[in-house]
């Protein structure tokens, strides 16, 4: 499967209503590469796995401290740093401009807010001077590619300001951390019940509106919430879903909450065979998927007489 590059619809809107508001449009190199003519756009800048994407609106947008604003793409990476340098790429994404049959990218952005759906994930992998359109990307509820094909996965327990600093045992990606921070966990369903439990505790009591996610079950479904203060009532938006794994295991909070190993906590000896087992049975399902498919040896053929 092609390497998708994951943002989050709140940081990628903003810059494109930025860019349809612009009075002028600056050009850029991807442009000229795919012989689109000037108008509003997102310019996308990937080196290996990152993917920066800006708006090309003149004047540009700019933060506090005089950068420009971005939208940053989020993804593993290697806890051992590489030296090989990743090669550049520039690329772009027209707004308001579609081919025939097919939906303006802007149209595409506008109806996930409304649909509720906070990731944009885009398919890079093109051939070069080619502009990316609305057939690119996907809007989606929830995060896929939690970590790359093969990583094996080990038992932690793990904590995160987000659950309010409480120790649950999870399974972690070895190797591999959130290019922003953070361990890549899966929590098995168990737990994954009884962390939903846990962040409605009448601990919450005494927290600001906001201070804390909520998460919560609907079926199989696990839906991470924040909590809204409008002022006059407290309203739960939804931050993402979480869908069960081929192993039924979740992956809670995965580039949203910032997990790490809780070195004085101690895993029950029964949630740390489970979580062995379930690693074994998926770097065995790992193996065998590798492995060239069995071929009998045809057997000689009887002389005829």
């Amino acid at each position: 499967m092609p390497h998708r590059l994951w943002f989050r619809l709140e940081d990628v809107l903003p810059l494109a209503e930025h860019a349809l508001a612009c009075p002028t449009h600056r050009l850029t190199r991807a442009q000229v590469a795919a012989g689109e003519r000037n108008g509003p756009a997102l310019t996308l800048t990937r080196t290996g796995h990152r993917g920066v994407l800006r708006s090309n609106g003149v004047p540009a947008w700019r933060t506090g401290d005089g950068d420009e604003q971005a939208a940053v793409s989020t993804s593993w990476c290697a806890a051992a740093a590489s030296s090989r340098q990743e090669a550049e790429e520039n690329l772009y994404l027209p707004l308001g401009r579609a081919n025939l049959g097919q939906r303006r990218l802007i149209d595409v952005l506008r109806a996930a807010r409304d649909l509720h759906r906070p990731w944009l994930a885009v398919a890079p992998d093109t051939w070069p001077g080619t502009t990316l359109d609305a057939t690119h990307v996907q809007l989606l509820d929830r995060r896929e590619d939690i970590a790359p094909p093969g990583v094996r996965w080990r038992p932690v327990m793990v904590t995160s300001r987000q659950v309010a600093d409480r120790s649950y045992p999870a399974l972690v990606a070895d190797g591999y951390t959130a290019n922003a921070g953070g361990l890549i966990c899966r929590f098995d369903p168990a737990t994954a019940r009884l962390l939903a439990a846990e962040t409605t505790g009448p601990w919450r009591l005494g927290t600001m509106p906001g201070e804390y996610p909520l998460l919560r079950f609907d079926g199989d479904t696990a839906v991470l919430l924040e909590e809204r203060d409008t002022g006059e009532e407290t309203l739960l938006d939804v931050d993402e879903c979480c869908y069960p794994d081929r192993d039924g295991y979740y992956s809670i909070g995965a580039y949203r909450w910032s997990w790490h190993a809780d070195t004085t906590a101690s895993m029950p000896v029964r949630a740390r065979l489970r979580l062995h087992l379930s690693a074994l049975a998926a770097r065995t399902r790992g193996i065998a998927a590798r492995r060239p498919p069995w071929q009998s040896t045809p057997r000689p053929a009887e002389p005829s007489f």
